[in-house]
């Protein structure tokens, strides 16, 4: 057995035995309640409305490529949605990224801006989470204060800025990667070096940063957001500020590739977190359910995208060299 068929396995091992824990401690009962119970009107609105957020979403992606590479946006909004149906349906190692990156590199050619495109649509979108999340944490510290909440959000925005000062201050790049040198991890820091170089043609484009981050903003919030609408829709009454301090932190999880698409660990991180300020089991479980299989739905569009763009024959064709 391959090491990508071993870690496909270890995914839905990891999955499959986090959801039987939480189903195996759950009061079945008050589960099947809370889910009958569901307003069906708000899950279509918020059906819309997460197709409304991936299309944001792709647009920003676009915003990204303009000065790059000759491409139009619903070409852009097809490739994305193929990524998304990687992430949600594809069990293996080529996930949402990674088919995002082989198809355009298929019409452009140009790897290092590919994998430079791919890595800051991600920094954005986490920029932005983390803008929230600072703001909520100051302004919302009495919701949860008391409970492990806070000293997680803390970790969460501190991590990010280490991140962020390696990323742009570069004497901080430069030192890391002279520990990645003396470690040669399978030629690791060389990557590094070259994504880092790619990506640092973007230092000058404020217009194009500050779009993206706008545009982010909008995508986050949105999301947050529907999840508050999606919790009144199920019958759960927590305040409204608590959804600005939790989902950024299961958020953070479910990006952890551990899992697949999240499931299971994301689960976990709502029943865990969602009941330390007054959900039940039952509420916090269903929340989380009920928002991948609206993403899951609305991703099936990148199933029908992929099917018309055909299969990927060699994700290994892009890389980070331009």
């Amino acid at each position: 057995m391959n090491k990508k068929k071993l870690a496909v396995i270890l995914k839905v091992v990891v999955s499959g035995s986090l959801l039987y824990l939480l189903f195996r401690g759950m009061d079945m009962d008050s589960f099947l309640k809370t889910v009958k119970a569901v307003d069906v009107k708000t899950v279509v609105f918020i059906i819309f409305l997460y197709l409304a957020i991936q299309a944001i979403a792709a647009y920003r992606w676009f915003t990204l490529l303009r000065d790059s590479m000759n491409i139009s946006f619903p070409k852009v909004l097809s490739i994305y949605f193929v990524g998304m149906f990687f992430n949600n349906f594809m069990p293996s190692m080529v996930g949402g990224d990674i088919a995002k990156g082989y198809y355009l590199y298929k019409v452009s050619g140009k790897g290092g801006a590919v994998v430079a495109t791919l890595f800051m649509d991600r920094y954005a979108g986490f920029t932005a989470l983390m803008a929230i999340t600072t703001v909520a944490t100051v302004i919302g510290y009495q919701l949860v204060q008391g409970t492990v909440v806070p000293l997680l959000l803390v970790f969460l925005i501190g991590a990010y800025v280490i991140g962020s000062l390696v990323l742009w201050v570069e004497s901080f790049h430069g030192w890391v990667l002279k520990i990645l040198s003396k470690l040669k991890l399978f030629g690791l820091n060389e990557k590094i070096d070259s994504l880092y170089k790619s990506i640092m043609k973007y230092k000058g484009f404020y217009g194009i940063l500050s779009k993206a981050f706008m545009l982010s903003l909008i995508i986050q919030s949105t999301v947050i957001i529907s999840y508050y609408i999606l919790s009144a829709a199920l019958g759960m009454s927590l305040p409204f500020g608590y959804f600005f301090l939790l989902i950024p932190l299961t958020t953070a999880v479910a990006m952890l590739p551990i899992s697949l698409a999240g499931l299971g660990i994301r689960e976990g991180a709502f029943v865990f977190l969602f009941t330390k300020v007054g959900a039940t089991q039952a509420e916090a479980l269903s929340l989380s359910l009920l928002w991948f299989f609206i993403s899951a739905f609305i991703n099936l569009i990148g199933g029908i995208e992929y099917i018309r763009l055909g299969s990927i024959k060699d994700s290994s064709e892009f890389g980070v060299k331009s």
